[in-house]
């Protein structure tokens, strides 16, 4: 009776240990985009959007997606370039409509490649100038600065106030250079992007 228990237990191990096939993995985050854009009823209308939803399903498949990818998967802008073409033709197979805009729009807009990136941390205090900012700060103490320049799905716990000082949030952002006229030259700054609390 023990040996029975204690191959079953081990044959549980090995297969909670076995990770998806790359076939499996892309079907997966692309049904999960798919089912995410379509039940929340977003238009996709920019490489910017689909950026985030991307991230956000590829996130939860994290320790397959590094085992395809590499560690550094988000900070390799070749890596996630390729990874979205991946993603994108499982995309085109599963729901094609989230594609439309831009089979309508190619002609007269170029998109930019934009390299995403996410921190983790907790919100420490808004800024209000000109623009709105706000400060995260890791558990390791490091902190990071975010613009808040465009509206996005989750924008709302910036200007509903809906954040509180130590409430812990994921920050997807880019980087862009801004011209900043006090000091007279091109500063580059952390651009939010989406916003999910923890």
């Amino acid at each position: 009776m023990k040996k029975s228990l204690f191959f079953l237990f081990f044959i549980s191990q090995i297969a909670a240990a076995q990770k998806l096939s790359k076939i499996d993995l892309l079907s997966a985050v692309a049904d999960n985009i798919c089912s995410e854009v379509i039940e929340k009823k977003v238009e996709i209308k920019s490489e910017f959007t689909m950026g985030v939803y991307m991230l956000k399903a590829v996130n939860l498949y994290k320790d397959d997606i590094e085992h395809y990818y590499g560690k550094n998967y988000v900070a390799n802008k070749e890596v996630m370039h390729t990874m979205g073409e991946e993603i994108g033709m499982y995309l085109g197979l599963k729901c094609p409509e989230i594609f439309e805009y831009f089979a309508l729009n190619q002609e007269d807009e170029t998109f930019e490649e934009t390299a995403y990136l996410q921190v983790t941390g907790k919100f420490h205090k808004t800024i209000k100038n000109q623009f709105l900012s706000f400060v995260v700060k890791e558990d390791s103490g490091k902190t990071h600065e975010f613009l808040f320049l465009h509206s996005f799905d989750t924008s709302f716990l910036l200007t509903d106030n809906l954040l509180n000082a130590n409430d812990k949030i994921e920050v997807t952002y880019y980087v862009s250079e801004i011209y900043d006229a006090k000091i007279g030259k091109f500063v580059n700054y952390n651009i939010v992007s989406y916003i999910e609390k923890k």
